[in-house]
């Protein structure tokens, strides 16, 4: 959560919320032409959310299934399969779903953030560029081809001199991802968790020049608005993992495209052609079985408008970036839910925050859920 969360009034929260459901493709009866609700497969969805959050890979894959009603499991994993979809690390350190035209556009703006925050790290590992620079050339020739597993990969550095004890390897492996040369793609042959590392150019097809960083900024900047809008720029920075004062610019550039409006003290900024949503969504209703780590919470870095500060700690207990999965009711965060079990016993089980809310939408509740089971079986 922000450490002061933006004071809205109730229906301002309601109407940021259900506009941001919308936006982010999570209410399928509202027509939108450009953005992931109007999306006929994991690639289109992918394109129109820009990032999927996706350190924990199944979890990123029902983000994207959520988005594309009817979808299965195995979708999703074709689309890794034939290259419609990566995952990288992207922005904050972490790994993201995003389209390949997007990856060095998206490496241009936020890799050079990425190294530096992670340069103590390395040296402390006492990981150099002359390393990283050799260990992009051994990744290159390794992941050529068929690709290679992440033990492939950390015994080529290995056998290439590089010593890969404790973490050391993990980062070697971010940091040469960092330069572009490598991706993650298709599942290993048997795991619904593990990837291919692919060479990058061979498995996305030569990338083009990246634009201007000012011209990026501005393109990844829109991007978030659109798909994930009404928003502030607090909020975009923190997506990008980016300073405040550039992402400004970056949004002021585009005012006519993405305006704003003052709620509670701050700007939020919206596509244009989303202006007339803010009347027409007050009657949304819906139930969500969202998955932990989902772009419509944790997309945001003020929350406070789907997520009652009082649940906070549900959601992400113990404040150790874990975020629970989640059920949403007409935008808001109405309690949390679980996978238990395996094989033939595998079941979901909710915890609402109100009982009284849990008796009126039992139903709802159980058919949310049983739309995860129902993609993950498929």
């Amino acid at each position: 959560m922000a450490p002061h969360p933006i004071k809205l009034s109730s229906p301002q929260r309601t109407a940021v919320a259900r506009m941001r459901l919308a936006a982010q493709g999570l209410l399928p009866r509202i027509p939108v032409a450009t953005m992931a609700a109007g999306a006929s497969s994991p690639a289109g969805v992918v394109s129109a959310m820009g990032m999927v959050q996706a350190q924990d890979l199944p979890q990123g894959c029902w983000a994207v299934g959520v988005r594309l009603p009817g979808s299965g499991l195995s979708d999703i994993h074709a689309a890794l399969a034939d290259g419609s979809v990566i995952r990288c690390w992207g922005a904050r350190g972490t790994l993201m779903l995003i389209a390949p035209a997007l990856h060095a556009v998206l490496l241009s703006v936020t890799g050079p953030r990425m190294d530096a925050a992670m340069a103590a790290t390395r040296a402390a590992e006492g990981i150099t560029e002359a390393e990283i620079a050799r260990l992009a050339d051994v990744a290159l020739e390794r992941c050529s081809g068929a690709g290679a597993t992440r033990a492939q990969l950390l015994a080529a550095f290995e056998q290439a001199g590089s010593s890969i004890a404790g973490q050391r390897g993990y980062h070697l492996i971010v940091a040469v991802s960092l330069r572009g040369v490598i991706v993650q793609g298709p599942m290993e042959p048997g795991s619904n968790t593990r990837q291919l590392f692919m060479a990058t150019d061979q498995w996305i097809g030569r990338r083009e020049p990246s634009p201007d960083p000012e011209e990026a900024l501005r393109l990844l900047a829109g991007n978030y608005i659109r798909s994930h809008g009404p928003a502030t720029a607090a909020d975009c920075a923190w997506w990008l993992g980016m300073p405040l004062v550039p992402v400004r610019g970056a949004l002021a550039a585009q005012q006519r495209q993405l305006p704003g409006r003052s709620l509670g003290g701050e700007v939020f900024h919206f596509a244009e052609e989303h202006s007339n949503r803010w009347a027409s969504l007050h009657g949304a209703r819906g139930m969500l079985a969202l998955p932990g780590f989902d772009e419509f919470l944790l997309g945001y870095k003020d929350r406070s408008a789907a997520l009652a500060p009082e649940h906070a700690q549900a959601v992400t207990p113990g404040k150790n970036g874990i975020f629970l999965r989640t059920l949403v009711s007409s935008g808001h965060v109405v309690g949390t839910w679980a996978v238990e079990g395996s094989g033939g016993t595998l079941r979901a089980r909710s915890t609402v925050f109100e009982p009284a809310h849990s008796a009126r939408n039992e139903a709802a509740i159980r058919r949310a859920m049983q739309a995860y089971m129902d993609f993950r079986a498929s």
